[in-house]
């Protein structure tokens, strides 16, 4: 299976929420493909990079990057990763790690420091994604599921002591999806 990994644009979205959509519940679709289409308003500020994953000229996974802004310590720069989406018949394929793996270096590329998400940690554990690096950045709500929040050093900047609380791009500010 011969894969690219591109950019999305906006041009995609509607293929993007077709992903979405097979690939989560009912429930969770509506809110996710919500999501991506507020994540899709929005990319045309350098705060938001979205990724897409074709094969056969079809798009069959997604994920999103976007800016998280510290209250406290404006020398960390980091972002977040959500959503990520693959569609089912190309689930377990590697489709979900490329798009990963891709989103780490084109980050760690510009010079980011840390990347959170908020997820499976078994799944993000495969990456690097840590529990310890999590707690040390405060989301801006309360989470539904703490043992989720998992985060990344993408260079050698130094873990902080003292927790840093965060904002999100207007698309993730919504306490429905922590």
């Amino acid at each position: 299976m011969e894969m690219n990994i591109r950019l999305a644009k906006k041009a995609d979205l509607k293929s993007i929420q077709t992903v979405i959509e097979t690939a989560f519940s009912d429930e969770e679709s509506e809110v996710i493909s919500n999501l991506a289409s507020d994540l899709s308003s929005e990319t045309a500020s350098r705060s938001i990079r979205s990724l897409i994953a074709e094969v056969d000229g079809q798009v069959v996974g997604y994920v999103s990057y976007s800016l998280i802004f510290l209250r406290s310590d404006a020398s960390i720069s980091g972002y977040i990763l959500a959503p990520l989406a693959v569609s089912p018949e190309h689930q377990k394929q590697g489709v979900g790690s490329r798009l990963i793996s891709s989103g780490v270096d084109m980050l760690s590329a510009d010079g980011f420091d840390v990347l959170l998400v908020y997820g499976d940690p078994e799944y993000y554990g495969r990456f690097g994604f840590r529990e310890e690096i999590g707690r040390s950045f405060v989301p801006p709500y309360p989470l539904a599921y703490p043992f989720g929040w998992l985060g990344m050093m993408l260079d050698e900047t130094v873990i902080p002591e003292t927790p840093l609380k965060f904002e999100c791009v207007a698309a993730l500010s919504k306490s429905d999806l922590w």
